[in-house]
């Protein structure tokens, strides 16, 4: 058990976050360009649309008696050979998630390595949370509506009726700039607290 606690107490979990965010950055940096390649090359996509579109009962197979398609839900059809604006509706759906996923993880990557080379409770590191809490709170509300009107322009080029699309409100998010905005606060009142300690002794 000492042995255990030991071994606990010399790991360094900042390197290791470290090096998870350097991953995950690399990572996304393969996925980014995967869809970049599949854009330019005009790959099918995936458009979503309300279920209003005119589905034939016998078109969903597989259900049990007594279950049908919800007419509420939204249905996913494939475009085998997008065209150029539909492509570009596309983009406008999903690269604002892509750089808002970027721009975190960075963030978090100078805020960790600046905790492991200097004082983690440096000015620095609280500017740099409050940026990135604002930044992912509202880029989340900017990404979100973004999709939201590039989905119902791209479910156009594919109904022949008004379409009726949705997206999800990035409430996890919306949740994770108030933390970030958050741990900057309390990183600040502890830096005073310290500051005023400091003048007392």
């Amino acid at each position: 058990m000492k042995r255990m606690l030991a071994r606990l107490r010399r790991r360094d979990y900042l390197a290791e976050l470290q090096s998870l965010l350097y991953v995950a950055l690399g990572l996304g940096a393969v996925v980014a360009v995967v869809e970049a390649r599949a854009m330019a090359v005009r790959d099918p996509i995936t458009v979503t649309v309300g279920a209003g579109v005119r589905i034939a009962p016998d078109a969903v197979t597989g259900l049990l008696p007594g279950a049908r398609l919800d007419p509420g839900s939204d249905v996913q059809v494939l475009v085998d050979h997008p065209s150029v604006p539909q492509v570009a509706w596309h983009a406008v759906q999903v690269v604002p998630w892509y750089l808002l996923a970027g721009f975190t993880l960075a963030m978090l990557l100078l805020v960790v390595r600046a905790a492991r080379r200097g004082d983690p409770f440096a000015a620095a590191n609280v500017r740099r949370l409050r940026v990135l809490g604002w930044v992912v709170f509202l880029g989340s509300f900017a990404a979100f509506y973004a999709e939201l009107w590039a989905g119902l322009e791209l479910s156009m080029t594919v109904v022949t009726d008004p379409p009726n699309t949705g997206a999800q409100v990035p409430l996890v998010w919306c949740l994770c700039g108030l933390g970030f905005l958050a741990l900057a606060e309390i990183i600040k009142r502890g830096r005073a607290l310290q500051s005023e300690l400091a003048g007392v002794i």
